[in-house]
Order: structure tokens, then C-alpha cells, then sequence
């Protein structure tokens, strides 16, 4: 390691943030080396563990903190602001996803009754899997707003920044996630993992 790289690892992220819009590989390379595996892991539970998409959002993800750079405040954090990108990264292909799915069901002309049922029965083999799946139950903003608060530790007035939705929604929505959750796993206990 040089005296440069070392110099990267004392300075804040916020500090690293003002050198990268500067064009400063070394804070840029200091700044993917901290965030990086916290993204990917993020990206890993929204895409219920699929490692191509997680991969390919991480990169999206860090090529957008590069674009958009000049553009950061630096009276606020740092990683509120990185998992906004992130966050708008998978709404986007939630919207994709869903107008892909309208086109097809209009196209095959298939009624509700006709679909195929999607519940399927957990595997209670790993605590952490079955966890992961029960959280698929909630539907994607509710899960990713859970992810943010209790695997990301990120507090509720960040969470309402980086969702674009109102402090006593993600409230509400933290309060039917554990409900939710709850209910679904009366037999296990959660509180190793949240």
C-alpha cells in the first residue's frame, strides 16, 4: 500500500465524496473498497439472493456515485445518499419488470383464474434462508424498507429521504413488516438476526 492509498483510509467518506468529484481515483477506489460488499449484499437480499443482478445494480450503482459526484451535499451522509442510487437502481426495474409482465399477460390474454399459484412452503433447513424468503412476502418496498432499518441500521428520517416517502409511512410500513413477519414465523425466533 503507498502513502496515497493510506492518506484515503483516514478521511471520512464525505471527505472521500469532495476528492471524487474532483476525479480522484484513489478516494473513488477507497470509497467502492468500504461500500462495495454492504451494496452488493443489499442489492443480494431486494433480488432474493440472485448474485447476477446484485453484481450488475452494485457496478450501476458506483458508476452513478461517479456521475453524480458534484452533485452530493456534503452537510449530509454519505450512505443515505449511496443507497438512494441503489434504491432508485431497483425501483427502476420494478417498473421495467412490471410493464414486461403487462405487455405479456396482454399478449397470452390470461385470465386471473388461469395463472399458476407462486406460494410455495419454506425450507427450514438454514435460519437465514428461511428468513430471506419470509421476507419476500412483503412486497418490495415494505422489504426493502425493513432491509434499510434493521439490516442497514439506517434511521427512520433516512430511510423517508432514500424512499421519497413520508416518516409516518415508513413507520407504518416497519410496524406490517414485523406484524407480518410475526406471523408467518410464530415457530422461529427473529431476534438473532434484526
Amino acid at each position: 500500500m503507498n502513502n496515497r492509498s493510506i492518506s484515503m483510509v483516514g478521511l471520512s467518506d464525505n471527505q472521500l465524496m469532495e476528492l471524487v468529484a474532483e476525479s480522484d481515483r484513489a478516494a473513488f477506489t477507497e470509497l467502492y473498497s468500504r461500500w462495495a460488499g454492504r451494496i452488493r449484499y443489499f442489492f443480494l437480499r431486494l433480488y432474493s439472493f440472485n448474485g447476477y443482478m446484485a453484481d450488475d445494480r452494485t457496478q450501476d450503482t458506483f458508476l452513478k456515485v461517479l456521475e453524480k459526484a458534484s452533485g452530493f451535499d456534503n452537510t449530509q451522509r454519505f450512505s443515505p445518499w449511496l443507497y438512494s442510487i441503489a434504491y432508485n437502481l431497483f425501483k427502476n426495474d420494478l417498473r421495467r419488470q412490471q410493464l414486461e409482465n403487462t405487455f405479456r399477460n396482454s399478449i397470452k390474454n390470461v385470465s386471473a383464474g388461469e395463472m399458476p399459484q407462486t406460494e410455495r412452503l419454506f425450507d427450514l433447513k438454514q435460519s437465514t434462508e428461511f428468513i430471506n424468503k419470509a421476507l419476500d412476502i412483503l412486497g418490495d418496498e415494505t422489504k426493502t424498507i425493513f432491509v434499510l432499518r434493521h439490516a442497514e441500521e439506517l434511521s427512520i428520517p433516512e430511510i423517508a429521504r432514500i424512499t421519497g416517502l413520508p416518516e409516518g409511512t415508513v413507520k407504518s410500513r416497519l410496524f406490517y413488516a414485523m406484524k407480518k413477519l410475526s406471523e408467518n414465523l410464530q415457530t422461529h425466533q427473529l431476534s438473532e438476526w434484526i
